[in-house]
């Protein structure tokens, strides 16, 4: 039976290699967070998406994914055809929805994807249109994201670029390096030296799976050409030197 729906259990960690490249899907996508954190950008619009958010992207639209942790949860897709009510406002959006559930919504969300991940295993498609009906009824078009915050991200994990320091970044946008942080810290609950730091870390992690790279080319590479405090820095941050984790 071809149901015109998939629903996967998300489980991943680890950072995103250089190779992953943006896609688009026919069909709607979607995701649901139960932990962790993931930057998804989506039509050139940078997305955080945290525990608690349902996520909705319409057909056709292009998705990259540039940094995940320790997310669980949910994603999968569907079509139009599979629905018994494809009248919902939120099919009719062209943009990406991003809606967060808070408290008792956000568990009961989590036990209705549960139990249609069981459902999706025993193909009852009965169950899981009656499930997508209550989900698409809850969600609603509109929300915009904060545009420095977005701008930010944007500009540290963009492909091939150096991680700069928080200063240079508030040059770029036109704003204090005060106001840069504060607006990212409350976007998204990290400092903006954190994100620049996690860019670092995947740049490192990536290139150092390649022994013919050598370790004074991934510091500079990442923005701190002073090897010796580039080999501290990682090893605070992941507690082995360059060389162990390469080894290992």
């Amino acid at each position: 039976m071809k149901l015109n729906f998939t629903l996967n259990t998300l489980k991943t960690s680890g950072y995103i290699p250089f190779d992953k490249q943006a896609q688009r899907f026919p069909v709607y996508a979607y995701c649901f967070f139960l932990e962790g954190e993931a930057l998804v950008e989506i039509e050139g619009q940078n997305l955080l998406i945290s525990p608690g958010q349902f996520i909705l992207v319409p057909p056709g639209h292009s998705i990259e994914i540039k940094y995940y942790d320790g997310c669980q949860g949910y994603d999968g897709s569907f079509t139009l055809e599979f629905l018994k009510d494809a009248s919902y406002p939120v099919l009719r959006s062209e943009s990406f929805i991003q809606q967060s559930f808070w408290f008792e919504d956000a568990v009961f969300m989590g036990a209705l994807l549960q139990r249609m991940s069981a459902a999706y295993e025993d193909k009852d498609r009965t169950f899981l249109q009656s499930a997508m009906d209550l989900i698409l009824g809850q969600l609603r078009p509109g929300g915009k994201v904060a545009v420095v915050s977005e701008r930010f991200l944007q500009l540290v994990f963009e492909k091939d670029s150096i991680p700069l320091s928080v200063a240079e970044y508030a040059a770029q946008l036109g704003v204090t390096p005060n106001y840069l942080n504060k607006t990212v810290k409350s976007r998204t609950r990290r400092t903006a030296i954190d994100w620049i730091e996690i860019a670092r870390l995947n740049i490192a992690k990536n290139m150092l799976k390649d022994p013919s790279v050598s370790i004074a080319d991934i510091s500079a590479r990442v923005g701190l050409p002073d090897q010796s405090y580039f080999s501290r820095f990682f090893k605070k941050k992941t507690g082995q030197t360059p060389s162990e984790f390469r080894n290992a």
